[in-house]
């Protein structure tokens, strides 16, 4: 089963940014394993530690956010409404309940590549979050350096967690860098080599520029982050 397996069943066509990371394995969160996974194997002590230093699309950079085997995306119980008259929908990552898709939105009245926005399963409703599939994973990288929850991440990582983490976001913006556009990859570079900063409730990494007037210079379109109906 290959991802073009996606393709025939949706009958849509993926972004080539999606056929490129797929190809050379930058989409597979599994470690090679093959589905369904043996019973009781355990991701986090099995694929973790081997995905750790070489990371995936996004593998310490997303979030809540875990991206979908060919196999689970075809095997997602998607809404009806997810394929509208409109507005299709195909999934490509899900959050850590299930409940949120991170979905490839294309729009019939429009030309290109489809945008990417958010969707629950219970709700006929969208927001779209990036124009295409690399201004998704800037964001993602962007907003993965700010607001970062500060009780979380020293759960996570314990002494001295804001540099570990920030150890951990480089090598997923190492391994991402050979795709992206070459200002991306220097403003996420400057964002990830700057000061950390707290609040009572959270750490960021202050870079030459705040985090929000990046994302307004160079991801900003009519749409963004607008709520659309399905």
């Amino acid at each position: 089963m290959t991802h073009h397996t996606i393709e025939t069943h949706y009958d849509l066509t993926l972004p080539p940014l999606y056929h490129r990371l797929h190809d050379e394995g930058m989409l597979d969160w599994l470690g090679g394993q093959k589905e369904p996974l043996p019973e009781g194997f355990d991701w986090a002590k099995e694929v973790y530690p081997l995905l750790h230093e070489n990371p995936p699309l996004l593998f310490h950079t997303g979030g809540d956010l875990f991206l979908m085997s060919t196999q689970q995306i075809l095997a997602c119980d998607c809404p009806q409404y997810w394929r509208g008259s409109r507005f299709q929908l195909i999934p490509f990552a899900r959050g850590i309940d299930e409940a949120m898709h991170w979905v490839f939105l294309y729009d019939k009245e429009a030309e290109g590549e489809p945008m990417v926005a958010t969707v629950f399963e219970d709700e006929e409703e969208a927001q779209i979050i990036a124009k295409n599939f690399e201004d998704f994973i800037f964001r993602s990288m962007l907003e993965a350096a700010d607001e970062i929850d500060k009780e979380h991440l020293d759960r996570e990582y314990g002494l001295d967690a804001p540099e570990k983490y920030r150890a951990d976001i480089l090598r997923d913006l190492d391994t991402v860098s050979p795709y992206l556009k070459e200002e991306y990859i220097h403003a996420l570079r400057t964002l990830y080599h700057g000061i950390v900063r707290q609040t009572l409730v959270s750490y960021y990494f202050e870079g030459s520029q705040p985090t929000e007037k990046v994302k307004e210079a160079l991801l900003s379109f009519e749409q963004i982050d607008e709520e659309i109906e399905l």
